[in-house]
């Protein structure tokens, strides 16, 4: 219950930070470059797959015989949602999810994705929550006797994981570049033009298993971790990017987007044999990648985006990266309004 207070108070007082400096100032446009769809709502229809993938390695012990690295998997999933967003804000809702290539030797995965966010002078504030389980064991054939093709893989099956985030992006050529226009259909991108990028990130992630993570093959090999059935990473950063976005004929479009920093984090954690938990601070990496590429029309837009998302947590002798992928295809409606819906 402390870890969670700490947690919510360090996220809103992020969020609060980040939104009062952005309402501090408003920027001028060069209408050259960029059209705002002032007064409309921007209606669109998407469909995307997700994953999400665990890297876990350990120094303990030199492999030797067998190779210790593991790769959990909560394999693609097919979303169909909906995102309404206009000037300054958007909603992402996913309505249902359907696993992307039934399998009879993977498990099937479930997963549960959220996100609400403001886009001011393009300054992207994102708040979201995304929940995973149903993972499979990439690596099996390390240790799981006469694996071939028909074998089952190895199932993590009752490992879930969580992550809540919020994201500040700060594009600061506010004249020339539109982030809205080349992920959100909210402008019209009408030049190619580049920014530099100032990020933040406020993240909880959660793992939580009722056996431990490592499977039993492999437990000797990973020592004091071997039986760690739960762990919870709560961490701030900073860091530096870059975007840029290419158009022609003011219609066709792409999009770059490259961010990442350093950060601090508070870790606690507990195994499946003792009562005690243990905490620690420790440093970490994360990395962003998005990138785009579509046709934005007068009233109606096609857009294909990408996003990585790679955070890497650093404990003693024993490494997780985090890996979350997105694949999204939206066609989008831009309709006058009166008054807004939020």
């Amino acid at each position: 219950m402390a870890l969670r207070n700490i947690i919510l108070k360090t996220l809103f007082f992020t969020i609060f930070l980040f939104n009062f400096n952005a309402a501090s100032a408003q920027y001028y446009f060069d209408s050259t470059y960029i059209k705002k769809y002032y007064n409309n709502a921007v209606w669109s229809f998407y469909q995307n797959y997700n994953n999400h993938s665990l890297y876990i390695s350990q120094s303990f012990h030199k492999d030797t015989t067998v190779n210790s690295l593991l790769n959990p998997i909560a394999e693609s999933l097919t979303d169909v949602g909906f995102i309404y967003s206009n000037e300054k804000r958007f909603f992402v809702f996913n309505l249902y999810s359907v696993p992307n290539q039934p399998s009879k030797r993977k498990p099937q995965p479930k997963a549960f994705n959220l996100m609400i966010g403001i886009n001011n002078d393009n300054k992207v504030s994102e708040l979201g929550v995304n929940w995973f389980t149903g993972y499979y064991e990439k690596n099996s054939a390390n240790f799981v006797p006469n694996f071939n093709d028909s074998t089952p893989y190895y199932s993590y099956d009752k490992l879930k994981t969580t992550n809540v985030f919020y994201n500040y992006i700060n594009f600061t050529n506010k004249r020339k570049f539109s982030y809205g226009a080349v992920y959100r259909g909210s402008a019209l991108q009408k030049k190619s033009a580049t920014s530099f990028v100032y990020y933040a990130s406020a993240n909880y992630n959660g793992m939580h298993s009722e056996s431990a993570f490592i499977p039993k093959e492999m437990r000797n090999n990973y020592d004091k971790f071997g039986q760690m059935n739960r762990l919870n990473n709560a961490y701030l950063l900073v860091g530096v990017g870059y975007s840029a976005t290419f158009v022609i004929n003011k219609l066709f479009f792409t999009n770059l987007t490259l961010m990442g920093g350093p950060g601090l984090q508070f870790q606690n954690y507990s195994s499946v044999n003792s009562n005690k938990s243990i905490s620690a601070f420790n440093t970490l990496l994360q990395g962003d990648i998005r990138y785009s590429i579509g046709l934005n029309f007068k009233n109606f837009y096609i857009i294909s985006s990408s996003m990585i998302s790679l955070k890497s947590y650093n404990m003693s002798k024993m490494g997780i990266t985090s890996g979350h992928f997105m694949n999204q295809f939206t066609l989008g409606l831009r309709l006058k309004r009166k008054g807004s819906i939020f």
